[in-house]
């Protein structure tokens, strides 16, 4: 067995633990109440819990939602799923970090370790690939995977970019022969820095920014769905 697809299956069994563990857990508490995004989204995109389950090897992540980066195609194995794993990063929502007294925090305390991580290893892709693989005219661009959640969860195809440095010149040719990609930006100077280096790459990209200090997560939860539905002419 390859190294690359010996490290896939592990990461799809360990995905399917996480992803069993979800509901009612701390991951579920956070993604709706915080982040307005339903079981049902969750689900359908492989969000899971590191619980007390967390299969050797993801001790340290234990507390966190677990984000898989799902693949469509098989790996070469007959006995293999239709979906894989290319990677799976780490959010920490255990609730000394990211609540207190009066709830979930704006600006969370993760003391010593990091808000969000990867394993060992691991390099950027692009997230929610699975969009990329089914036919749409148009499809969005949102830095960061909340975003990508949300977007996802209004109807619109969507794409993840791991940073405002996460864009690969190898992502560019993925996005031939949509007629307009919609580059979500941040309402920040950063945002728009990201957005224009997209825009930059891809001739029919179009940049949709948000508000002044507002991501598409906060947008949608301050303004609803047809505040995004609007923005992309839906």
């Amino acid at each position: 067995m390859k190294p690359n697809e010996s490290r896939a299956i592990f990461h799809l069994q360990a995905s399917k633990v996480f992803s069993a563990s979800l509901e009612g857990s701390p991951a579920h508490e956070y993604l709706e109440e915080h982040r307005g995004i339903t079981l049902e989204t969750a689900k359908s995109m492989g969000l899971g819990f590191v619980g007390d389950s967390a299969p050797n090897g993801f001790e340290m992540y234990k507390g966190c939602l677990a984000i898989p980066y799902m693949r469509y195609g098989p790996l070469h194995s007959r006995e293999t799923p239709q979906v894989s794993v290319a990677q799976i990063r780490f959010r920490c929502v255990r609730p000394g970090c990211v609540k207190d007294e009066s709830g979930f925090r704006e600006k969370e305390d993760h003391g010593t370790h990091g808000k969000l991580e990867s394993m060992a290893g691991d390099t950027g892709h692009i997230y929610n690939t699975n969009d990329l693989a089914k036919y749409h005219d148009e499809i969005a661009v949102c830095e960061g995977e909340p975003d990508t959640w949300t977007t996802k969860q209004c109807g619109i195809p969507v794409i993840g970019i791991q940073g405002a440095g996460g864009w690969k010149d190898h992502f560019t040719e993925l996005f031939e022969g949509y007629e307009v990609v919609w580059v979500l930006a941040d309402g920040d100077p950063a945002g728009m820095k990201f957005a224009t280096g997209v825009a930059e790459r891809i001739s029919v990209a179009r940049i949709i920014p948000m508000d002044s200090g507002m991501d598409v997560n906060k947008s949608v939860l301050k303004y609803g769905e047809e505040y995004l539905l609007k923005k992309v002419g839906r």
